[in-house]
């Protein structure tokens, strides 16, 4: 059997830190999640974000050497991704947007680099509702 999540996620445990059977209140914070793509010298790294998404940050794991990668959000510039230093770091350019990724799944592009430039770019992020709240869908349903 296999379940379908919609986003924000919630993790909840079975018992309080009594063990005494007691189950313990919903947590009041949604999921943070993580995605993966391989950069080369002629693909993008391309990611699909949820609606509502907060993105947290970037990082760009080099397999070697290599340029600064351009970051936009839906076609929108929002900085640059260094390959040079141990962070990698991405400067947003528009915090609006990056705290918010709008009302439809984002599509978040980590351009191509030289010919010396490959390796994974990484995106951390919350999965909220389009609005931004975190209530969860389907709250008080139990999958048996």
């Amino acid at each position: 059997m296999s379940s379908t999540f919609t986003a924000p996620i919630r993790v909840n445990t079975r018992q309080t830190t009594s063990n005494d059977g007691t189950i313990s209140p919903d947590n009041t914070g949604a999921a943070v999640l993580s995605q993966e793509a391989t950069v080369t010298t002629a693909d993008d790294a391309v990611f699909y974000l949820p609606a509502g998404s907060f993105i947290q940050f970037l990082k760009f794991y080099a397999t070697d050497t290599g340029t600064a990668r351009t970051i936009t959000l839906d076609g929108v510039s929002i900085g640059t991704l260094d390959t040079a230093g141990a962070d990698n770091w991405s400067t947003f350019t528009d915090p609006v947007l990056v705290s918010n990724t709008g009302p439809a799944t984002s599509v978040l592009v980590v351009a191509a680099g030289s010919s010396s430039s490959a390796g994974v770019a990484s995106v951390t992020y919350t999965a909220r509702n389009a609005d931004g709240t975190i209530a969860p869908y389907g709250s008080g349903y139990t999958n048996n």
